[in-house]
């Protein structure tokens, strides 16, 4: 992670990526010490995107599959991980950004039916189409859903920022391992930038 007195650009053609911040995995961590900090953290960033004028392409990611998962696999890896977490069926309560974080009709909602937010989706052509060359990540699980999308828009030549305030790994007990492992090692040997909230938020003035 880059020193705190650092200062990121972003530059001027930037996408916010919010990695499944759904309903049901929101609500299994919401009464943890860091799914609280997470929530608060993640809060904190949204709602000052949503203030910028203009504001950046903003996209969320949910994991969902139509009815019976005909996406899925049966008895394979991703589908004996996802099984006990329920069905994901689209258009339910679960598969929903959750309600505490603000969204309206400017931000765009991709389902997506792997871990990497490029799975299933327009993801990579609106990213194109819009001139994005930078996007700055958010999300969970930190070695699933973040990890799988990094290394995809890393092989895409995307420069990418990883707010570390802003994931946290499944379960969550074992996020300050995970945290270590791959934020203070793996990423930064990738040269891509670990950033913390308040530089983030420094940096998102900056962009204007």
């Amino acid at each position: 992670m880059g020193s705190l007195n650092d200062t990121p650009n972003f530059g001027k053609h930037f996408a916010v990526l919010n990695l499944d911040w759904m309903h049901i995995l929101i609500n299994a961590i919401q009464h943890t010490d860091e799914g609280k900090k997470l929530i608060q953290s993640c809060t904190r960033w949204n709602d000052a995107v949503h203030q910028l004028h203009p504001r950046p392409l903003t996209v969320f990611s949910t994991l969902a599959f139509a009815c019976g998962q005909p996406e899925v696999e049966a008895n394979k890896p991703f589908a004996r991980l996802i099984a006990p977490f329920g069905k994901f069926e689209s258009g339910s309560k679960d598969t929903q950004i959750d309600s505490r974080f603000l969204l309206d009709d400017k931000d765009i909602v991709i389902q997506k039916t792997r871990w990497s937010a490029t799975t299933g989706n327009s993801l990579e052509q609106i990213l194109k189409a819009q001139g994005i060359d930078t996007v700055v990540i958010s999300g969970l699980s930190l070695s699933g859903v973040v990890m799988s999308t990094i290394y995809r828009l890393f092989d895409l030549d995307y420069n990418i920022f990883v707010i570390v305030d802003n994931v946290v790994e499944l379960p969550v007990d074992q996020t300050e391992v995970f945290s270590k492992v791959l934020c203070d090692n793996l990423l930064p040997k990738m040269n891509l930038k670990v950033i913390s909230l308040e530089q983030a938020l420094t940096a998102l003035v900056k962009s204007q």
